[in-house]
């Protein structure tokens, strides 16, 4: 599988490489041509990366220039860094005025730049070799227009009603299951199913919310949980957690199961656990157990969402099964995230057969699409629909198709810097939290952000 981090970790480089020939030049006056060489070199790869990031998902050749790419990316990093310090290190030393220092400064400065212009010519003699190989794999030289970095605006977790289409039937389906509970069940299990992609949560929501739901239920928790196991936080700490919503100082399992019946007393109950992956059969029954234990009122309720069949056969018999949706509810979800009025201009009403068939029955492909083409002009449409090989594939199932397209969000950032720094996210377990102060400083040590900077021609 390709790694798509590799085009932004060049690009970066590169980017690093470019500016150490512009600001340093004047101080390697022997590396003069081979800086200018490096120039031209650089240059001409970074039109090469756009069309190799795009093409390396299906073809082997092409990932593997990459990472020949990066290697050499990082020998010459190793060269920039090195000449970093050695600035720095010139600097410091003309603090200082001791004549034998000078002396001594002189020489070693003259072996250092020989020592350097010697390194900058091996990289461009493998970057030159490079270029020629971006030719040969039949590489499209494409110059990508800088694209504007808005301001990140922060959005709140409430499910919009107008969000959740073409699933009516399969809302009033569990809400009958929720509502008419039989006479005698003190706790009853509904789990829905469905692969990645398919609104399991957003449906989870709409029902959580739902006006009638509220009245039916005298208290609602929400919780998003990976997986069951003796390893991760009791299930009920968390239950109680978000009941009182504070932190619990006590960790003992009796004490928290009495404050949970002190919480929950008589009241009715709806316990939505959204995203489960994995589940230990033993503690889901002793978990389930203990619930009916603490209310012995009728009618509570636990919602389940998940993508894995095995897992909700655990939690229940009667499992919900999510299906694809229709075409015209997709094109109605990718219309609502493309245009603010949701009215397509008459130009672009031909690409809604293409649009429809790359959404695959899935509202999030649907929903990336739509976000990634909105504000775009037709031949911005065309190019992005018609000349890129990650939705280019007919045979796919539901899963990879959503992959695709979520990795052409990705392609689509605006710089190799905000690649970086999402890709970094794929370090950290699902579902962890983190402080964002400490995530930027993370960002920071690994060299991801730059300032921005302003340039005039």
């Amino acid at each position: 599988m390709a790694d798509p981090v590799i085009g932004a970790t060049v690009q970066v480089v590169l980017e690093k490489l470019l500016s150490l020939t512009i600001e340093e030049a004047k101080s390697l006056r022997n590396c003069k041509k081979n800086l200018r060489m490096l120039t031209e070199n650089v240059s001409m790869i970074q039109a090469f990366i756009h069309d190799a990031e795009r093409r390396q998902v299906e073809d082997q050749a092409v990932q593997e220039w990459l990472k020949m790419l990066e290697r050499v990316a990082e020998d010459a990093e190793y060269v920039f860094d090195e000449f970093r310090y050695e600035s720095l290190k010139a600097e410091v030393m003309k603090i200082r005025n001791k004549l034998m220092e000078k002396v001594r400064n002189f020489f070693s400065h003259t072996a250092f730049k020989c020592k350097m212009s010697r390194k900058i010519n091996n990289i461009n003699e493998e970057l030159r070799d490079i270029n020629q190989s971006a030719r040969g794999l039949g590489l499209q030289s494409l110059i990508v227009p800088s694209r504007q970095i808005l301001p990140i605006r922060e959005t709140d977790s409430i499910v919009v009603a107008s969000d959740v289409v073409g699933r009516d039937n399969d809302v009033a389906e569990i809400k009958r299951k929720m509502l008419n509970i039989r006479e005698g069940v003190v706790l009853c299990t509904i789990p829905i199913v469905g692969m990645g992609g398919l609104g399991k949560t957003t449906m989870a929501k709409k029902i959580f919310n739902d006006e009638e739901i509220k009245k039916h239920f005298d208290k609602r928790v929400w919780l998003c949980l990976p997986e069951m196991s003796e390893t991760n936080k009791s299930f009920l700490e968390q239950i109680l957690e978000s009941l009182t919503e504070r932190k619990l100082e006590v960790q003992n399992r009796d004490t928290i199961v009495k404050k949970l019946r002190e919480e929950l007393g008589g009241n009715k109950y709806l316990l939505v656990l959204d995203d489960l992956w994995r589940v230990d059969s033993t503690l889901w029954h002793e978990f389930v157990d203990t619930l009916r234990g603490i209310n012995t009122s009728r009618g509570n309720c636990i919602l389940v969402t998940t993508r894995m069949k095995r897992v909700a056969s655990t939690v229940a018999g009667d499992l919900h099964m999510l299906g694809k949706l229709a075409d015209d509810h997709c094109w109605s979800i990718f219309k609502q995230r493309a245009f603010a009025d949701g009215k397509v201009p008459e130009e672009m009403v031909s690409m809604e057969k293409r649009i429809v068939e790359m959404c695959q029955g899935l509202p999030l492909a649907a929903s990336v699409l739509g976000g990634l083409l909105c504000n775009k002009e037709k031949h911005e449409w065309q190019a992005i629909l018609d000349g890129n090989p990650l939705v280019a594939g007919e045979d796919d199932n539901g899963e990879n198709s959503i992959k695709k397209i979520l990795k052409l969000s990705y392609d689509y950032l605006p710089s190799p810097h905000l690649k970086k720094c999402f890709a970094y996210f794929a370090m950290f377990p699902k579902d962890f939290e983190f402080e964002k102060d400490q995530l930027i400083q993370l960002w920071m040590a690994e060299g991801f952000l730059c300032p921005c900077q302003e340039t005039t021609q």
